[in-house]
């Protein structure tokens, strides 16, 4: 082909491969919302989508030698693929409405549905995939002519460009067409482009031109060669794949999930690949079969993909410099994860680049230039990547983990190389011109595939401490040297499960502050901070839907929840829908809030995604509850358009309610209006309840929401599981409480959703880039809480209700509140309630105002109430008035205040006077009054000094047997470990004391001189 046609022709190529990456994003997006996100609707429609190309590049690639103008034959197919563009939508739309009415109709079980799924990915995806498939070979075919030794330049050449283009579309997708242009518009503007590129190569194409030399023979490579080319295209093949995959496992961990880090990793990996290729187009024709350089690939590959293992560490730490700078805001963010992103994968991926042209041409014959050969190529590299997608996602990550699947990577890349560098070497006499121009290639490729095998087998993995951070989420804070060890260190928290699922990485931590379940880094439940919200999300929807006897939970977190619905009274059925297993097997371990729900015969679980499971079932439900992650992880946006909500409107009986989580932080008003904008677009009837000021429940019903107070108070009986929840979480003692968290009704929700400038569909998924770039950003807005209660005031309501109610729904006992408007409101309204005064008075002794606390201590005082008596006792004790402290705590355990502070502070005395049987009394009724909630928080703080001074000087099995208790009552604090080692080392057990050291370890705490200790310990014991 003409210099001139050429590079016209490369130019179309680029373009091509632009439009089929936009094409993949694009039609893989519609299908997730059909079929669902989980990893088998994942990966059977990558598998079609790859399994359409690799049989697009063997029959076309056949074809191709046959036509006489195959830059023709490439113009006719890009074509064909944009008239398929155009007709895609109505494609797309027939297999929806085909999947869902086989499935829905005969209820097909987990293994026939992923049949089903594949099954119609393939058929839709068959077309289009397999003439996209046959464009490389043909336009290969067109390039090189007649002239074999022409394919791996035109091979690298054409390949490189496509890979480039697919890089400049997947950024046009990702970070554009797709949020500000939409999804069909995009796909009708693309298929445009098509046909505009299948025109212009038709206008160009040419006749192909006769060979002005004879291929020569001597240019042939050996059989043997030729064989173990075409076994590597599709086993490295299946390695890049299987690298790409866990490598996006574990850079999610670091970098986040939102939307923006996948589409990073897969621009890097691209951009790699691409560039590796252009390298090998730039490699000289008249150069023996590149065996040596397909050997130095794969080792490039391998000893590239080693560095993570090698500088794993130094990623979260570059993450928290990055989001530490207070400089950078989101976009300089975005880029500096990019960069983070490319250190990993940028280097293997050149590898991978190289080696794909490279292999082609070994494995095709050296006698002629033939289409076939690179259709071959293609389609076997294809295979081996399918191969790689389904084992990876479904068996390897699970089952191996990440790290053991990159270092089978590492495995496969580095022998790939050995044997390559040994067939370069074969039968290559010493010292001679070949010898030379090989051996430092040969050498090359050797030392770098050992050190890929090396890396393998022998180089340190790392903790799933480390990588179980979230520093983009919890690192954003300057800290100290020493706040930054302990946070890289988890110090505080240990792990009590790990474990790779098929979507994400769960995991459960355990501190101070209870257990946490980590989705991907992200605590997304826990068993005491996020109890208002979990309790809030059930409760809410069952007040408002008397006689509820079924509901539906998606998402189930730490189970609170569904335990919410299994126990409000008549609840008949509560079915489940997690798209997570691994999550559905943490429940164990939240058995303490969630009460062993999934064991209850009311209550099912169902692995799948939410809008797959509501469509393919046919059930009604009561109440349906919508609690997934934030906004910006990807996919979740997935669950607020309004065809999600039309979804579930489908599945709710007459009269029922539907509860969709809102999470407030790092969404601006603007952007919840939205969505409080969509949820109304579907259901007619809408209020807005919180749990706290960063999250909401926004309900929805067909029929105005009304509440029956005897249902409620029936909710919230004293004794039941229910009412005990919120009792001790949300403070309820009433079935006025309940509508103190009442934040907008009717005409305020009409209010809000009039600010909403969102534009958020299935076809436009706006919310899903908005929320990571403020995810992104350093600063969010935290007032809009306060916007929220200002709307309803402006149309004549009232937050909460009463200005009480809502005092009493957002402030706490113990606390120093932060909300001072609504404390003081309260006060105002009821000034002789000696609990908002001694709220008050808390808050402005924590500002500093110690004259107004003096000006009302005696009206506490008076008032005998026993949270107004603990905050005297407690400002007793910081004046140094130890009589007075321990007579107003003795008033407070009197009077039936709160024992757990009011004992520890009663224990506190007593070590102080030496009573150490009076220490002890105290300390076991502090341990067992404060469980930790709401209503009874956890006097660790109070606790602390009588513990060690009964450690430290008082009787060692009393010590023992009390913070033994300790330990017991409240596993994730470490104080009472510390301790039990130094009662240990007192009495000489040195062997206990090693224990005790051991469990501090698992809380990420190494005690300095634990050895120094046990050294003595021993000694004295020897003596």
């Amino acid at each position: 082909m003409r210099s001139s046609a050429a590079r016209a022709y490369s130019l179309l190529f680029f373009f091509s491969g632009a439009t089929g990456l936009v094409y993949e994003l694009l039609w893989v997006r519609i299908l997730y919302q059909t079929f669902g996100s989980t990893i088998q609707s994942i990966t059977t429609v990558v598998a079609a989508y790859m399994g359409g190309l690799g049989l697009g590049a063997w029959l076309l690639g056949r074809k191709a030698d046959r036509h006489p103008r195959p830059a023709a034959l490439y113009g006719w197919l890009e074509i064909a693929i944009g008239a398929f563009g155009l007709a895609s939508p109505f494609v797309l739309s027939l297999a929806h409405r085909v999947y869902i009415g086989t499935a829905g109709t005969f209820a097909l079980g987990s293994a026939a549905s992923v049949a089903l799924r594949f099954g119609l990915a393939a058929l839709v995806l068959l077309v289009p995939t397999t003439l996209m498939g046959g464009t490389l070979p043909a336009l290969t075919k067109g390039f090189m002519g007649v002239e074999r030794d022409r394919l791996q330049t035109s091979l690298g050449r054409l390949y490189a460009l496509n890979t480039l283009g697919a890089v400049v579309g997947t950024a046009l997708a990702g970070f554009f067409l797709i949020e500000r242009v939409g999804i069909h518009p995009s796909l009708y503007a693309t298929a445009a482009l098509n046909l505009t590129l299948g025109a212009a190569a038709l206008a160009l194409a040419r006749p192909l031109e006769p060979s002005p030399v004879a291929p020569s023979p001597t240019a042939r490579s050996s059989d043997r060669t030729r064989r173990v080319a075409l076994t590597l295209l599709a086993v490295t093949a299946f390695a890049s794949l299987l690298d790409e995959i866990a490598w996006t496992r574990v850079l999610v961990m670091v970098v986040g999930g939102s939307t923006y880090a996948f589409t990073l990793v897969l621009l890097v990996f691209l951009l790699g690949i691409g560039l590796g290729s252009a390298i090998v187009a730039r490699r000289s024709p008249a150069r023996p079969p590149p065996v040596a350089d397909a050997a130095l690939a794969q080792g490039i590959t391998g000893a590239g993909a080693a560095l993570l293992l090698a500088f794993f560490a130094a990623l979260p730490l570059f993450v928290i410099r990055v989001f530490q700078h207070p400089g950078f805001d989101a976009i300089e963010r975005l880029g500096l994860m990019g960069l983070a992103v490319g250190a990993v994968v940028l280097i293997p991926a050149v590898g991978m680049g190289l080696s794909f042209p490279l292999l082609a041409d070994l494995a095709a014959p050296r006698d002629a230039a033939r289409g076939a050969d690179v259709g071959v190529a293609y389609a076997l590299n294809t295979l081996g990547s399918i191969a790689g997608a389904v084992l990876t996602g479904f068996v390897l990550v699970v089952t191996l983990g990440t790290e053991t699947t990159l270092r089978l990577g590492l495995v496969i890349n580095g022998v790939a190389a050995l044997v390559l560098a040994a067939l370069a070497a074969r039968g290559v006499a010493e010292g001679s011109a070949e010898h030379r121009a090989l051996r430092l290639r040969v050498l090359a490729a050797g030392g770098l595939g050992s050190i890929a095998l090396g890396a393998a087998f022998g180089a340190s993995g790392w903790s799933s401490r480390l990588i179980d951070l979230g520093p983009t989420i919890y690192a954003r804070d300057p800290m100290s040297p020493a706040a930054l060890q302990g946070f890289l260190a988890h110090r505080g928290a240990r792990q009590l499960a790990f474990r790779e699922g098929w979507n994400a990485t769960v995991s459960v931590w355990e501190g101070l502050t209870g257990r946490t379940l980590r989705v991907n880094g992200k605590v997304d439940a826990s068993d005491q901070g996020d109890m208002d919200t979990q309790i809030m999300l059930g409760l809410a929807p069952a007040a408002a839907r008397p006689e509820a006897t079924s509901a539906l939970v998606i998402g189930f977190g730490s189970g609170v929840t569904t335990r919410v619905l299994a126990d409000v009274p008549g609840m008949q059925r509560v079915r489940v829908v997690e798209i997570e297993p691994a999550v559905l097997s943490m429940s164990g371990l939240f058995a303490r809030v969630n009460d062993s729900v999934l064991r209850r015969p009311t209550v099912s679980a169902m692995v799948d995604d939410a809008r797959s499971a509501l469509q393919l079932r046919r059930d009604l439900f009561d109440v349906i509850v919508s609690e997934p992650s934030n906004p910006w992880v990807a996919g979740v946006a997935t669950l607020y358009t309004p065809e999600f909500f039309r979804i579930v409107q489908s599945r709710l009986a007459p009269g029922g309610v539907f509860s969709q989580w809102v999470q407030l932080y790092q969404l601006p008003l603007p952007v919840v209006a939205g969505i409080v904008r969509n949820v109304r677009a579907v259901f007619p009837h809408v209020e807005v309840w919180f749990s706290s000021s960063l999250d909401l429940m926004i309900l929805g019903s067909d029929r105005p929401l009304t509440y029956d107070r005897a249902w409620i108070g029936r909710l919230l009986t004293p004794g039941t599981g229910l009412g005990e929840l919120s009792r001790e979480w949300l403070g309820i003692d009433s079935v006025g409480d309940h509508f103190g968290r009442h934040l907008l009704d009717e005409n305020g929700v009409a209010q809000l959703a009039e600010r909403g400038t969102l534009t958020h569909r299935d076809d436009r998924p706006e919310l899903e880039f908005v929320a990571a770039r403020r995810f992104l950003d350093p600063e969010w807005d935290s007032h809009v809480f306060d916007s929220l209660m200002a709307l309803e005031v402006r149309v004549g309501g009232h937050p909460g209700t009463s200005p009480v109610l809502l005092a009493r729904a957002m402030t706490a006992p113990r606390v120093p509140s932060t909300v001072g408007p609504i404390l003081m409101a309260a006060h105002r309204a009821q000034p002789d309630n000696p609990v908002w005064l001694a709220r008050v008075a808390r808050m402005r002794f924590a500002a500093g105002d110690t004259a107004f606390v003096d000006s009302v201590l005696p009206a506490l005082l008076r008032s005998h109430h026993p949270e107004a008596l603990l905050f005297a006792a407690a400002l007793a004790g910081r004046r140094g008035d130890q009589r007075a402290r321990v007579a107003l705590l003795r008033e407070v355990v009197t009077r039936g205040g709160d024992t757990a502070e009011a004992e520890a502070g009663l224990a506190g005395a007593a070590a102080h006077a030496g009573d150490w049987r009076g220490t002890v009394t105290a300390l076991r009724l502090a341990l067992a009054g404060g469980p930790g909630s709401y209503r009874h928080p956890f006097p660790a703080g109070s606790l602390h000094d009588p513990l060690t001074g009964l450690a430290l000087t008082g009787p060692p099995r009393l010590a023992d047997s009390v913070l033994a208790v300790a330990a017991h009552a409240h596993p994730g604090w470490t104080t009472p470990y510390e301790l039990r080692a130094a009662v240990a080392l007192r009495e000489g057990r040195c062997d206990d004391a090693v224990t005790q050291f051991q469990a501090l370890t698992e809380f990420g705490i190494e005690v300095a001189d634990a050895p120094d200790r046990l050294w003595h310990c021993r000694s004295g014991a020897r003596r």
